[in-house]
C-alpha cells in the first residue's frame, strides 16, 4: 500500500500539484474575491518555484556536494570495491527499440558516474539496484531498466561479470534493504560507494545507514549550479522560468519523500 501511494499521490505534494489544485479551486469558485486570491496564490507558487536564483540556492543547500575521486579512492584502498547504482530514469523506456539497444534517460549521469569509478579503477564491481514496478498503469518496458542500464555499461566497456543485478526493490527503502543483503551474502561486506542523483542522495544515504551499510556517497546529475551573481540573467531574479519550475518538482518531491520515510521509520 505504501508503494502504491508513494507512486500515485506524490504529484499532489509538489508545486505542480499545488498549482493545479489552486487553479481548479479558482475555476469552480463563484466568489470574485476568493477567485482573485486563489489566482494570486497560484501566481506566487509559479513565481517562487520558477525563480532560478531561489531554487538554485535551495538546491545547493539540499544536494550532496560533488565528490572528488581522491576521497572515493581512499575508501577503495581500504577494501571497498563495489558501487551500488540506484535505478530511476537512467534509461528512456518510453520508446521501443530493437533488442540490445538502449536510449538514455534524464538520470543517465548516474550510470556515467558508476562507469567513471569503474574505468578509473576505484571499483571493481557495480551492483545495479532497482526492480520492476508492478502497478497496472506502468508500461512493461519499465521493468527492464536495470538490465538496459547493464547493457549500456557493457557496451561502454564494463565486463559483464563485474555487473550484478538486484531486481527486487521498488523504492529507495527496498534498494537499501536488498542491496545490504547482497553485499553481505555475496561480497561479505557492509561497505560500498553509493551512486545516485545529488538531490536523491540524502534519502538514499539515510536508508542505507538504517540497514547498517557504510556508504561513501558519489552523487551525480546535479540540478544546482555554482553560486555566482553573474551566472544568472537579470530577468531570472524576477521572472519565473518553466524549466526551473520543472526542476523544483524533483526537489520538493525529495523533501516530501525524506519526511515520509522518517515518519514510517525507513530513515
Amino acid at each position: 500500500m505504501f508503494y502504491f501511494f508513494s507512486k500515485t499521490l506524490n504529484y499532489l505534494l509538489t508545486p505542480a500539484g499545488w498549482l493545479m489544485v489552486v487553479l481548479l479551486l479558482a475555476f469552480f469558485t463563484e466568489k470574485t474575491v476568493r477567485r482573485r486570491r486563489l489566482i494570486g496564490v497560484g501566481l506566487a507558487i509559479f513565481w517562487f518555484f520558477g525563480n532560478s536564483v531561489l531554487i538554485n540556492e535551495l538546491g545547493l543547500q539540499w544536494e550532496y556536494p560533488i565528490q572528488e575521486i581522491s576521497s572515493a579512492q581512499r575508501v577503495a584502498d581500504s577494501g571497498v570495491s563495489i558501487a551500488v547504482l540506484l535505478t530511476g530514469g537512467m534509461v528512456n523506456t518510453s520508446k521501443e527499440v530493437s533488442a540490445g539497444r538502449f536510449l538514455l534517460g534524464h538520470e543517465a549521469d548516474r550510470a556515467g558516474q558508476a562507469l567513471y569509478l569503474y574505468k578509473t579503477g576505484v571499483i571493481q564491481k557495480i551492483l545495479i539496484s532497482g526492480g520492476p514496478g508492478d502497478l497496472p498503469f506502468q508500461q512493461k518496458p519499465v521493468r527492464d531498466e536495470g538490465r538496459m542500464t547493464a547493457r549500456f555499461l557493457i557496451v561502454a566497456g564494463v565486463h559483464p561479470a563485474d555487473i550484478v543485478l538486484e531486481s527486487k526493490s521498488r523504492n529507495t527503502h527496498e534498494n537499501a534493504l536488498f542491496s545490504a543483503r547482497m553485499l553481505h551474502d555475496r561480497f561479505h561486506t557492509n561497505r560500498c560507494l553509493l551512486v545516485t542523483s545529488a538531490s536523491h542522495m540524502r534519502r538514499a544515504v539515510a536508508c542505507f545507514k538504517k540497514e547498517r551499510v557504510q556508504v561513501t556517497p558519489f552523487p551525480g546529475n546535479f540540478m544546482s549550479s555554482r553560486r555566482s551573481f553573474w551566472s544568472f540573467e537579470p530577468g531570472e531574479y524576477v521572472l519565473p522560468h518553466e524549466q526551473t519550475f520543472a526542476e523544483s518538482y524533483g526537489l520538493v518531491k525529495e523533501w516530501v519523500g525524506y519526511v515520509v520515510y522518517w515518519v514510517v521509520g525507513y530513515v
